[in-house]
């Protein structure tokens, strides 16, 4: 064996240079967890490249493979960091262009409800605005469950009809 091969390190060795290369990742880190994860796998890398190479200065490979691992974990941690960033910078608010957009269409359904037959717009509440039954509805209204779904399918139809009348008007005011 050559002076320059390196010989396998004793245990006392090892737990020496994990020591080292732990306090060099807790001076990059600032996380002693993290530095400790590192040192650990530092060791476990230099000893799978040790056995099939030839290290001269274990030392330094060591800190090699340990700055490596910090800026690993840093470069997979920043899209992360730059996630929440993000998230906390993003307001969960409506543009105000899309407010304007969706308070003019709810003014034109509204009056396409204003627009309705008093008993038409009557059942329609009832049913989607106050979740009272088909039943509910007939027996306060003195209707059978066939007119009063009649009615809600009706004052559907009327809503979507104009609904689509005004994304027509919307979308040719776009181009």
């Amino acid at each position: 064996m050559s002076a320059a091969r390196c010989t396998h390190p004793m245990a006392e060795d090892w737990a020496d240079l994990r020591q080292a290369v732990a306090r060099y990742a807790l001076s990059l880190t600032r996380h002693r967890d993290l530095a400790e994860d590192i040192a650990q796998q530092t060791v476990l890398k230099a000893i799978e490249y040790q056995q099939s190479n030839i290290v001269i200065s274990m030392h330094a490979l060591a800190f090699r493979i340990a700055g490596n691992l910090v800026r690993e974990h840093y470069r997979r941690q920043k899209p992360l960091a730059d996630l929440e960033a993000a998230s906390e910078l993003a307001c969960n608010n409506p543009l105000p262009d899309r407010v304007v957009e969706d308070r003019a269409e709810t003014r034109a359904l509204m009056q396409v409800l204003n627009a309705m037959p008093p008993l038409r717009r009557d059942v329609f509440m009832r049913r989607r605005v106050e979740g009272q039954s088909c039943q509910e509805i007939g027996r306060a209204l003195g209707l059978n469950p066939k007119a009063v779904e009649k009615h809600i399918t009706r004052a559907l139809m009327d809503l979507q009809v104009a609904r689509q009348r005004w994304q027509a008007r919307h979308e040719e005011g776009d181009q």
